[in-house]
Parts: C-alpha cells; structure tokens; sequence
C-alpha cells in the first residue's frame, strides 16, 4: 500500500531538518537519530540536540473536481542542552537554533511537491525550570495540501 499524501509531507519534513549540520552553514548538527518522529511509546532524548516532528490538528474541506483540501499543523519541539563551557548565551543559542529550523523548512515549501505551501506561523520556548539540562523551543507550521476525497495517497 502506497504513503498518503499526509505522511509523505511529514516524511520530508523528517528528512529536511536531518540537512541542520554545521557543515550544511547551520548553527547545529542533528542526524537521522536526533530527528525523530513522534513515537507513542516514547522518543529518545539521551542525544541532544534533538527535534521530534509531531503532527498537530487538521481540516479538511472539499475543494474543486474531486479535491479536499487539508490544513495540517504540525509542531516541531526542538531540544537543546547548553553547555556550561558555552560562552554564548542560552537565549543567543535558542535564537539561533529557531532561525536554523525556520531556514531549512523554508527551502522546499512544497514538501517534495506534495503540498501546496509551508508556513511558520509562531514559535514559543519552553518554560525552564532551576537545573533542567536542556533549553527549546517549539516551533509551529501550517501545511496546505490537496489529495482526491477518494484517495488520501493521490495529490491534487
């Protein structure tokens, strides 16, 4: 059985915020390991930094020959452990780790052209508390995409 158009969307999604290297001009390196996608049986956080992509709410509404069109949010919480021998400050590296993942999402807005546009439509920080080990941030998207009513895995 083939990918629905959804889960090819959050698949490249995956796969996009892998390129966040050094060596690629980010701030930061994430791997296929420190990507992770949202698991109910838990997700890793021993190797940070660290971004899990979870999809959020949708809508669906029927569009034009046979379409739907769906509205899918999908939020990025992405962790960060800021090292005491890190002379730059813990806000400075959230900054730049927000611009880094707002940078790559953007290249292909498209997704591999299976949606119609990406959007960073807000970011929040994640509330510390005294001697927590990492700092983030979650970052917020909106992804427009078209598929037949009658099939989820054939774009429109």
């Amino acid at each position: 059985m083939a990918d629905t158009v959804r889960e090819k969307i959050l698949a490249n999604l995956k796969t996009a915020l892998e390129g966040l290297t050094t060596g690629n001009g980010y701030n930061f390196d994430f791997t296929a390991a420190t990507v992770q996608r949202w698991s109910m049986h838990g997700n890793s956080t021993t190797e940070l930094p660290m971004i899990l992509v979870s999809p959020g709410d949708q809508s669906q509404k029927p569009f034009t020959n046979a379409l739907s069109q769906c509205d899918m949010e999908v939020l990025l919480p992405a962790f960060y452990k800021h090292e005491p021998t890190d002379s730059v400050v813990t806000d400075k590296r959230m900054n730049q780790l927000e611009g880094d993942i707002k940078k790559i999402v953007m290249v292909d807005e498209t997704r591999g052209g299976n949606a119609l546009s990406t959007q960073v439509t807000g970011s929040s920080p994640f509330e510390s508390e005294e001697d927590q080990r990492y700092a983030g941030i979650v970052i917020e998207l909106l992804i427009k995409y078209r598929h037949l009513t009658s099939d989820p895995e054939t774009a429109g």
